[in-house]
């Protein structure tokens, strides 16, 4: 996985959310509101994105993350899918902070966290499938 800031995280799960719904690129203005930002920022973004490979952007039509993009993607909703399993199920604490938990998980920290909750998420993640195999199909789709 490319290591990613919170901020390319967050557009890059939105992309990814955003284009598996709606079976297309995802445009600016949706990424702007869904991320409750400026287009202007989301062109910035996206210009960043495809720049470091992991998003492919054409103005008019929207943009596409690329099998790099794809794959930190899913490993940054797994992460913060496991951080929330974690604080809400074994911890009994509903947390906004999960998010942040997670991003800030190394991939070792994740896997061991994982093996040591043992439980998978149930719907919210859409983790890699070659990695995280607990995850249901229907939830992460043939991508």
């Amino acid at each position: 996985m490319s290591e990613v800031s919170a901020s390319v995280g967050r557009y890059l799960s939105t992309i990814h959310l955003v284009s598996e719904s709606t079976g297309r690129p995802a445009k600016t203005g949706e990424l702007a509101t869904a991320l409750d930002v400026s287009a202007a920022s989301v062109t910035e973004m996206l210009a960043s994105l495809e720049s470091r490979d992991l998003a492919t952007y054409e103005k008019y039509k929207g943009a596409m993350l690329t099998d790099e993009g794809e794959k930190t993607a899913r490993e940054v909703m797994w992460k913060h899918c496991l951080a929330e399993n974690f604080l809400e199920d074994d911890l009994e604490i509903e947390s906004p902070e999960a998010r942040e938990m997670g991003q800030a998980l190394s991939d070792e920290v994740a896997t061991r966290l994982r093996e040591l909750i043992n439980h998978p998420c149930v719907g919210q993640c859409s983790a890699p499938q070659t990695e995280y195999s607990e995850c249901c199909d229907d939830i992460r789709g043939d991508t």
